[in-house]
């Protein structure tokens, strides 16, 4: 049995679609919060179960049985991910899983500018003294990330990137639940850390040169202070500790954190990554 913690965001359920290929649907299970956001894959035949990383007991009857447990990391204040990640790591141990498989985040280290590298620096090493084998997926920037941003670039012209003078090896939610399937489903992952990333490294002036491309029409690129940045999320009713993690996200971006291209999606999966490129040109076409 594979289980799939969180797993109604968008990165579950990719890692479903891809788990379905490689084994039948009756070995997965998909553990939520709240599980009605899951009613069309129980309805395919996947045990959909209720699961909250603040509730330990509910994470032991989620993981009871498996084989392998797809830790998806948590959202919310440093604080609070900390706890949720140690939780469902002390729970995997008791129910006696073989293996924790963690969505980890490029370049967890204390010095890394990002705030929310925190929960990665201090999750890594507790997996790794948990005693079950695991493997971490350190996963760079969702290449969807861009899309919002894209979709503003079509009205303005300008395309306004944060740190946008650095480079990022952006990588899709399709590449990282092929390389994730792999990794549930073969044997010789046990107590490795895979770095998953795009085909290249793109930063915001390369981006908006590929969006007047699809356009036909000169889109220029800007580098908007990080406390413009800030503004803006606050205005979308953003919480301050969000806000605070996507300015920083931006600050480490242009540092050069998120820059280095590795081969490790195709290792996994079996195919090339996708590009940043191929992927701008699908959402600004």
């Amino acid at each position: 049995m594979i289980v799939i913690s969180a797993a109604s965001g968008k990165l579950g359920q990719a890692v479903a679609d891809e788990l379905i290929k490689r084994v039948p649907i009756s070995e997965i299970r998909l553990a939520a919060r709240t599980p009605l956001k899951l009613e069309a894959w129980k309805s395919r035949g996947a045990a959909v179960v209720q699961a909250d990383y603040d509730d330990p007991a509910s994470l032991n009857d989620a993981f009871a049985g498996a084989e392998v447990v797809f830790l998806i990391s948590s959202d919310g204040p440093n604080d609070v991910r900390i706890r949720h990640h140690k939780n469902a790591i002390d729970a995997a141990k008791r129910v006696g899983v073989k293996r924790i498989v963690y969505t980890s985040f490029v370049n967890p280290t204390a010095e890394s500018k990002f705030t929310w590298a925190i929960p990665h620096v201090e999750t890594e090493p507790y997996l790794k003294a948990s005693g079950v084998p695991y493997t971490i997926l350190r996963d760079n920037q969702y290449a969807s990330n861009l899309d919002g941003l894209i979709a503003q670039t079509k009205e303005t012209g300008v395309f306004a990137l944060p740190g946008a003078t650095g480079k990022v090896a952006y990588v899709t939610h399709v590449d990282i639940a092929a390389a994730a399937a792999a990794v549930l489903t073969q044997p010789g992952h046990e107590n490795k850390t895979y770095e998953l990333t795009g085909a290249e490294a793109l930063d915001g002036f390369e981006i908006a040169a590929v969006i007047s491309q699809m356009a036909g029409r000169e889109i220029k690129a800007a580098n908007p202070p990080p406390e413009d940045a800030a503004a803006h999320f606050r205005s979308m009713g953003l919480p301050e500790f969000a806000v605070a993690g996507l300015v920083s996200m931006y600050a480490a971006a242009e540092a050069g954190e998120y820059a280095t291209v590795t081969h490790d999606v195709e290792t996994l999966s079996g195919r090339p990554a996708e590009s940043a490129r191929a992927h701008i040109q699908a959402v600004a076409g």
